[in-house]
């Protein structure tokens, strides 16, 4: 899937806009430059949330279902990893995620997100999260660390039923300056 219009956010500030220039390393919309995770969640006929629809490409890609807790045995624990060392230019990624069927889970990230500085372009990412009814989503990565010089935009789309719960969670944490 290598549809610019996909995994880019239809409404970058006019500010990121400004940078819109060519890419000499890879280009955007090039191998490795497109992170594109598609994920659905649900209750399977032992009680356990399981991923029943998956599809990602690098650098983004998902590790396989943990069940961590006692007191919640069918509760999934999916960690989100990226095969590159953070967000460069002219990255674009795109997250969907999918509960539904009473599933419960808890998405995260193996480490932080680091966005490196840019001279030309910029990097964004898509989020869409939708929680169906009786769902529970705690989605709460780990800190988004902007170094100097970095342009990133992130839209983010919530869908909850009023019978779900979703914990989101961003933290941002200044990176280097110098």
């Amino acid at each position: 899937m290598n549809k610019l219009e996909y995994y880019t956010p239809d409404d970058i500030p006019t500010e990121i806009q400004a940078y819109e220039a060519k890419v000499e390393q890879l280009g955007v919309g090039k191998s490795g430059k497109v992170g594109i995770l598609d994920l659905e969640l649900q209750i399977n006929g032992t009680g356990k949330t399981v991923v029943t629809k998956q599809f990602s490409q690098v650098p983004l890609q998902i590790q396989r279902a943990l069940y961590l807790e006692n007191s919640l045995p069918g509760m999934a624990y999916l960690y989100v990893i990226s095969t590159s060392g953070g967000i460069l230019q002219g990255d674009r990624y795109r997250t969907d995620i999918l509960l539904k069927n009473n599933a419960t889970a808890h998405i995260t990230t193996q480490g932080a997100t680091r966005i490196y500085s840019m001279n030309t372009n910029y990097a964004s990412q898509i989020l869409n999260i939708t929680v169906n009814e009786n769902c529970y989503l705690e989605y709460i990565p780990d800190q988004i660390i902007p170094y100097k010089n970095s342009r990133y935009y992130q839209k983010v789309n919530l869908e909850v039923d009023d019978d779900s719960t979703l914990i989101y969670s961003e933290i941002l944490t200044p990176g280097r300056v110098a």
